[in-house]
């Protein structure tokens, strides 16, 4: 799930199986910063722009050893925030998901 650019939980899912888990609560925590910064914190604008989003299929069986490696991957660098306010004065920002993952996925 994704707040604009802004990944906060994975959802996996085999046959009927479903799991998820959440990443760092950092994420959350930049989530409601940006919010504040681009004027959408307690708006329509915010609720609406959470988004489940489907990435490429994994095959793997859906443990919590895989799940947790998997989760992992998304780290949350030191200048995060930061860096995505400056996106955001500049004008360069794109808010749609998947957008910043070479910030923040080790592949």
């Amino acid at each position: 799930m994704f707040w604009k650019e802004i990944p906060v939980q994975v959802e996996f899912t085999e046959e009927k199986i479903k799991k998820t888990a959440q990443l760092d609560e950092k994420f959350q925590i930049a989530v409601d910063s940006i919010a504040m910064k681009d004027g959408s914190y307690g708006s329509d604008d915010y609720l609406d722009s959470w988004e489940w989003v489907n990435m490429d299929p994994v095959n793997e069986e859906l443990n919590d050893e895989f799940i947790q490696k998997y989760v992992s991957k998304y780290i949350f660098p030191k200048d995060f925030i930061k860096k995505l306010s400056s996106s955001i004065d500049d004008g360069t920002r794109k808010g749609t998901p998947g957008s910043i993952d070479d910030w923040i996925v080790n592949k």
